[in-house]
């Protein structure tokens, strides 16, 4: 019995890592658990504290790296192309208008209130005296000044025309000393020019210097001359031109016969014939 209780006095004893010493390895791995325990807890507590300490770990990694091992490369943008365009070419041209609608309607009643002349000279074909004319036509009026001079001169020295009965040659210029002014103008500023005669809008007339041809009539005439409005054209310059050469008006005598040039045609004709000639029927 004694010999047992040395026995075991002797097993525990402190170098035999004896129930003491068993007790005190338990213990430091209790505390070890306990100590991992608490930094679980906070890293779970404060899971972004921990995650931008991992992320500014591995930034400042990262950018040792870079800067380590990748050197810095300029780059340049490669130029963009401009684009361009690509034109057809038509089948056929666009047709060309060369004539006016039908629907338009030449200008002759609204009024600009100014006068151009047409410039140019148109020589007197005649040896007698000469007797100088120039051209104003009304800016707006829709008409050709060139073509309506050239009317204008060529119905002047025909030889059916005044040139014939008077010791007189006409000769156009665009100077200002003319010795008559041939106006064509819109139906008001007729009126305005014609005063104090009463032109009422449809007749034309000769006052003073001035010899004042109705556009309206220049591009419709009158229904008597059939269409045929040259001949009417013709007719209205040798009448008022006559009125400046010194002839009064006449009437019809003879009823289908040719009408006097200086008879009011575009008033009507009373019976007579058109006619726009003053050796045809002259008064």
């Amino acid at each position: 019995m004694t010999t047992r209780r040395r026995g075991q006095q002797a097993d525990m004893s402190p170098g035999r890592g004896g129930r003491h010493s068993r007790r005190k390895s338990h213990k430091g791995q209790w505390l070890v658990v306990t100590a991992l325990a608490v930094v679980a807890t906070v890293v779970v507590a404060n899971p972004e504290v921990a995650h931008r300490n991992s992320l500014a770990a591995q930034a400042v990694a990262g950018v040792n790296e870079v800067a380590e091992e990748a050197p810095a490369v300029s780059v340049t943008p490669e130029p963009v192309p401009t684009p361009t365009q690509k034109f057809t070419t038509p089948s056929r041209p666009a047709p060309t208008l060369t004539r006016k609608p039908k629907s338009s309607k030449p200008n002759v009643s609204v009024s600009s209130g100014k006068l151009a002349v047409v410039p140019g000279i148109s020589k007197a074909n005649g040896v007698r005296d000469k007797l100088t004319y120039r051209v104003e036509i009304e800016q707006g009026v829709t008409v050709n000044g060139a073509a309506v001079a050239t009317a204008i001169h060529q119905t002047l020295t025909d030889p059916r025309g005044w040139q014939a009965l008077h010791p007189v040659s006409f000769e156009r210029t665009d100077k200002p000393d003319a010795d008559l002014r041939i106006i064509l103008a819109t139906p008001s500023l007729t009126d305005k020019l014609c005063l104090p005669l009463d032109t009422g809008g449809e007749v034309s007339c000769r006052v003073e210097d001035r010899v004042v041809l109705n556009a309206k009539r220049w591009i419709y005439a009158i229904p008597a001359y059939d269409g045929n409005v040259e001949v009417y054209r013709s007719y209205l310059v040798n009448h008022e031109v006559g009125h400046a050469l010194g002839h009064g008006h006449s009437t019809c005598t003879t009823p289908k016969t040719p009408a006097p040039v200086m008879m009011q045609q575009t008033k009507g004709l009373a019976g007579c014939l058109p006619n726009a000639w003053p050796t045809v029927k002259a008064t």
